[in-house]
């Protein structure tokens, strides 16, 4: 298809082709060049690598978060085991939940008198043992190596004396 072109100036008119026209549309295109398309790749490729070491440092903390959760509701549930007893429990205990281990150790405390409690109670306080309670758990990441983390807690309960 021919077009006739009237200059700008008035001036007399020319025939352009259809395929001239396209030749100079694509030489006038605003566009990126190769260059720009490289840099702005590079560019994304570091924001995407950033973002997919930053969620893998997150994944292994929630893994680390769940496996704490774990490891404190087994001591505290160790811990309430002990508190139920009547009289002193054994001065040792120990057990294993797949990666997880734990060890309960019981002391007695030698203490004068109970705070809290006045001379006139004492005759009640003489059949009471207050003791010191530590459940230690221990885990690792993979099952069979060695443990590689660990939680301590602790507490004091008055057991009645044997």
């Amino acid at each position: 298809m021919i077009k006739h072109v009237v200059p700008p100036s008035g001036g007399p008119s020319r025939k352009v082709s259809a395929r001239s026209r396209l030749k100079a549309e694509l030489h006038t295109s605003a566009g990126f060049s190769l260059l720009e398309v490289l840099v702005a790749l590079v560019v994304f490729s570091i924001g995407v690598t950033g973002m997919l070491a930053a969620l893998g440092y997150n994944l292994r903390d929630i893994n680390y978060t769940k496996d704490h959760a774990l490891a404190v509701r087994i001591a505290s549930r160790e811990m309430n085991a002990l508190r139920r007893n009547t009289y002193v429990p054994e001065s040792e205990s120990s057990g294993e939940e797949g990666r997880f281990s734990w060890v309960a150790l019981v002391e007695q405390l030698d203490v004068e008198s109970l705070p809290g409690m006045d001379s006139d109670d004492e005759s009640q306080t003489e059949a009471l043992a207050p003791c010191e309670m530590e459940v230690t758990v221990s885990w690792s990441d993979d099952i069979g190596t060695e443990p590689t983390h660990s939680m301590k807690l602790n507490g004091i309960e008055l057991f009645e004396d044997e």
